[in-house]
């Protein structure tokens, strides 16, 4: 994926816009309501955004990190557009229950949790991404976001002794995605993660790779060339990290530094012919 901060200012504003479109009540879930931990009403506004507009003016004026700038100002940007709206809960016809699509919500959520990682202050959701039916008019898959601050390792996980099990150390950050409800993941790029670190004036933009390639490529690393198992040692690791995967689910470690990380995730996911959309994700860290 291209790195210009133009080109990635660009996706982040039409992302913003989808955004708007999400939490207007025209598209608005409606009842059931879902439970209080998958809630889909707008937050309020994002965690410590006074600190993001101080840590945004005095890159400003420094003018020392563009790309730092850009990011903060994108989720910023995000965070601002999700606190504008509300989301409505107008008459549905039994037709129009949004049951199936809060399951799925469910699903992704209970998978991002079972790998340690903790979820962002809201869900996502992308139109048009599956057949529409008369449950699921406009053809919406849910996902969820999230992060987890280093040192980190994937619960219940048992690696060899020689290979350190750590995905990410101290000043790092794991970022994750994963949707549910893809079938046929047919892309390894298109999602990413915009952060910031408030504390430090520090941000940019990572893509996200797949699940299993991130694990296997963290895990790999750890492995000396000179090892003349390391063959296969990557098909074991392959076929491990693979078993942790969920169709379109993504990861990607961040080199954030500590303090308190602000961020938004937010791509494009194929699933078969699809391509879908996820609307951002915004999230606050302490790495």
């Amino acid at each position: 994926m291209p790195n210009s901060p133009l080109i990635r200012r660009g996706v982040v504003a039409v992302a913003i816009a989808a955004s708007a479109a999400l939490m207007s009540p025209a598209l608005a879930v409606a009842e059931p309501a879902p439970p209080a931990d998958l809630t889909l009403t707008a937050p309020t506004g994002i965690p410590a955004d006074k600190d993001l507009s101080a840590a945004i003016a005095q890159l400003q004026k420094t003018r020392l990190d563009p790309e730092a700038l850009s990011a903060a100002k994108a989720i910023l940007g995000v965070g601002s557009q999700l606190s504008a709206t509300e989301v409505a809960a107008p008459t549905a016809t039994p037709a129009a229950s949004p049951t199936d699509v809060l399951t799925l919500l469910a699903d992704a959520n209970n998978t991002l949790r079972q790998m340690g990682i903790q979820s962002f202050v809201n869900p996502s959701v992308a139109f048009n991404c599956t057949a529409p039916t008369p449950d699921n008019p406009f053809g919406l898959l849910p996902a969820v976001g999230g992060a987890a601050p280093g040192p980190f390792f994937l619960p219940g996980l048992k690696l060899p002794a020689a290979i350190d099990a750590n995905l990410v150390g101290s000043g790092e950050t794991l970022f994750g995605f994963v949707p549910s409800g893809i079938t046929k993941d047919g892309s390894a790029s298109g999602m990413q993660v915009a952060w910031f670190n408030v504390n430090t004036l520090q941000g940019g933009f990572a893509d996200m790779a797949p699940v299993g390639t991130t694990l296997v490529d963290i895990w790999l690393k750890k492995v000396p060339d000179s090892n003349p198992f390391k063959g296969r040692i990557k098909d074991a690791l392959t076929t491990f990290a693979n078993r942790l995967s969920v169709p379109g689910s993504r990861l990607v470690p961040v080199k954030t530094g500590n303090g308190t990380v602000l961020s938004a995730v937010f791509g494009t996911v194929e699933n078969g012919n699809r391509s879908c959309f996820f609307l951002p994700m915004i999230g606050i860290t302490q790495a």
